[in-house]
């Protein structure tokens, strides 16, 4: 079994530093490595070590996606909220709102197809 790469010790808040930021934060391809490698919406990788390599990956990714379908249903319920108080000069777009819908429901499949065991 592969063991998990080493991370900072929850490394992944903000850093205040600038002249010494964590290193696999500090380039852009250490940013997504440390993505792929398994980061959960809160950027630290999944919890629980007992699972196997792929499934803590994969529940990673359900992770980030279920956060994402909550950000994406919560600007849907303000523009309906919108929609309902405000003057129609500030209603979004439809086009918007559509694309808002279809990027929930991408998210959605994502979390459908990653929830499943293996």
């Amino acid at each position: 079994m592969t063991e998990r790469p080493p991370y900072a010790s929850y490394a992944a808040s903000v850093n205040d530093d600038d002249d010494n930021p964590a290193p696999e934060l500090s380039t852009f391809l250490g940013c997504l490595e440390r993505i792929r490698t398994g980061e959960g919406a809160d950027g630290q990788p999944w919890p629980d070590a007992s699972l196997p390599t792929g499934r803590g990956v994969a529940l990673s990714r359900v992770e980030r996606a279920a956060v994402g379908m909550l950000t994406v249903a919560e600007m849907l319920h303000a523009a309906e909220r919108c929609r309902s108080m405000a003057t129609p000069d500030r209603h979004l777009d439809d086009g918007v709102i559509d694309g808002l819908f279809f990027a929930c429901r991408g998210l959605a499949e994502l979390v459908c197809r990653d929830i499943r065991p293996e």
